[in-house]
């Protein structure tokens, strides 16, 4: 059992702070669009693995971690200043959780572990770790078995994806691209908008992923949730775990400073027809680094 001390009359509870779920009794109630189709939320049972690995403890000096209870503000946060202290003078680690888009380097001292979604490869300092985002959880328990080359996309043209889903939807490839009016489809009702996104993670073998407002994609985690092979056009991203699996591995990784539109087709098809008889091996790993790795148990388990 870990022992977590954290200031607990600051607790906001998010996505950040799964890992302080165990002081709950019932998940907290969100929006319908948080709910799997058999209305499951995407938090799952994330209270009784939080109690059954962490003790809450009410004084920082036997406890192994300490947690900012709310999602990272900054560094002159006063309360990241209290705890950061704390965290010094016992030489004890502060968790800190940063779910957003914002890629600014902060000055964190070397005790900190700071956990975020937006990061760049060449920039990231030696304490700070991806963190992956949370979806409810779609997968049908169902893969492609003998599957045709097809790529799929239900999302936005904003964020510098429009040259990409242009180019691919009028190469020789198959498509299957629904294009929405912005982000989180605006006028369109949120229930249904989900379950056409997640069906089309489903319908096909590839999934085009790249950055949104961050430098990350909440559709790559989720197309290895759904058991599919993300196509992602990476911008120096940074992924959990990179002592655990290999990303190339997961995914077909184009670095987008080394594409050239003249080859991409080509790297697709080579890829899949590479790959012809380990497709179905592919998503069934996919699947398994998820749930092992990038779901909320799977995550904290790992950074135990």
């Amino acid at each position: 059992m870990i022992n977590i001390y954290t200031l607990y009359n600051k607790i906001t509870y998010s996505s950040e702070l799964i890992i302080l779920f165990g002081l709950l009794e019932e998940l907290p109630q969100e929006e319908p669009h948080c709910y799997n189709q058999n209305n499951i939320s995407r938090y799952s049972n994330i209270i009784d693995f939080c109690k059954s690995h962490f003790n809450y403890i009410k004084s920082p000096n036997n406890c192994d971690i300490i947690v900012l209870p709310y999602k990272f503000i900054s560094t002159d946060d006063f309360y990241f200043k209290f705890l950061n202290n704390i965290s010094i003078k016992l030489n004890k680690p502060l968790l800190c959780f940063y779910n957003d888009d914002n890629p600014t380097t902060f000055n964190i001292s070397s005790n900190v572990k700071f956990y975020r979604t937006s990061l760049f490869d060449y920039s990231k300092l030696f304490n700070e770790f991806s963190l992956p985002t949370i979806s409810p959880d779609f997968f049908q328990n169902y893969y492609l078995n003998t599957p045709k080359l097809t790529i799929g996309y239900c999302g936005h043209l904003e964020s510098g994806r429009h040259k990409y889903i242009d180019f691919l939807h009028k190469s020789s490839i198959k498509t299957d691209f629904i294009i929405r009016n912005g982000f989180w489809a605006p006028g369109l009702d949120k229930k249904k908008a989900q379950i056409e996104y997640y069906n089309n993670i489903h319908n096909n073998l590839f999934t085009f992923c790249y950055k949104g407002g961050g430098n990350f994609s909440y559709r790559f985690y989720e197309t290895l949730m759904m058991g599919r092979i993300p196509l992602l056009i990476n911008t120096h991203c940074v992924f959990p775990f990179p002592d655990k699996f290999n990303i190339e591995s997961i995914a077909l990784v184009i670095n987008e400073d080394e594409l050239d539109f003249n080859n991409l087709i080509t790297i697709i098809q080579n890829y899949y027809n590479n790959n012809l008889h380990n497709l179905l091996n592919i998503q069934q790993n996919n699947r398994y680094i998820w749930e092992t790795y990038l779901s909320p148990q799977g995550f904290l388990n790992n950074i135990i």
